[in-house]
């Protein structure tokens, strides 16, 4: 992290876990219905040891942040299932499981942050293969994710019926070099699963004349 920021991120206690959810909770009521997971607070009170890990961004003493990393939640376990990983790579799995700025401090790369700080979290924890999912309509979320090197790998409806893209990325291996096979409109749902069963990937994003979002999907090419 940049030192000179005002920004400070760190692991939030368990007296902290209250006002992580009151943060969720404030950006949940102003967001469209079906981008964001309803969470309760017993996920935020489970995920700041038991589960795993939740990492808070404070200016002085506010939170303005937030990052959830899941490591022996259902979720990694669901998520491990629905991707069909290997035992060795379930033991490594863990998943950015929530994430949400305030308001006011948005346009600062927070969301951006808060996906690298948990990686470099998950990896110093051993958990080295990171699982997430994303509203194809959530586009700020889509876009960060691509933007760190993880790629579309599934889709799936869960959290009780919300349709989402299932992403990874192996912090093990260097990023991969993908051939464009198609583009896909970012709210076709069918298009993504048509995608998908084809074999292919997604792995960037980029906007048409009409500045409409599309995911590029394609096979990975061998590292020269």
């Amino acid at each position: 992290m940049n030192q000179d920021s005002p920004f400070r991120w760190r692991p939030l206690r368990q007296e902290e876990a209250r006002i992580a959810w009151a943060l969720h909770a404030q950006v949940f009521a102003a967001t469209p219905v079906g981008m964001v997971r309803p969470d309760q607070p017993g996920h935020f009170e489970q995920h700041i040891q038991a589960l795993g890990r939740i990492l808070g961004c404070f200016i002085g003493d506010q939170l303005v942040a937030y990052g959830v990393l899941g490591m022996r939640s259902e979720t990694v376990a669901h998520l491990a299932e629905l991707l069909a990983l290997a035992p060795a790579d379930r033991a490594r799995a863990c998943v950015l499981d929530g994430a949400a700025s305030l308001p006011p401090w948005r346009g600062h790369n927070l969301h951006q942050a808060a996906i690298d700080a948990r990686g470099e979290l998950a990896r110093s924890l051993g958990r080295t293969l990171v699982l997430a999912t994303v509203a194809p309509e959530n586009m700020r979320s889509l876009r960060g994710l691509l933007l760190q090197g993880y790629a579309v790998h599934g889709y799936a409806t869960v959290y009780g019926g919300l349709p989402r893209l299932l992403m990874a990325r192996d912090l093990l291996r260097p990023q991969k070099e993908w051939r464009l096979t198609r583009q896909v409109p970012a709210a076709d749902h069918a298009g993504h699963q048509s995608a998908l069963a084809g074999g292919l990937r997604g792995y960037g994003c980029q906007q048409d004349a009409a500045k409409a979002w599309h995911i590029s999907y394609g096979e990975a090419q061998p590292i020269a």
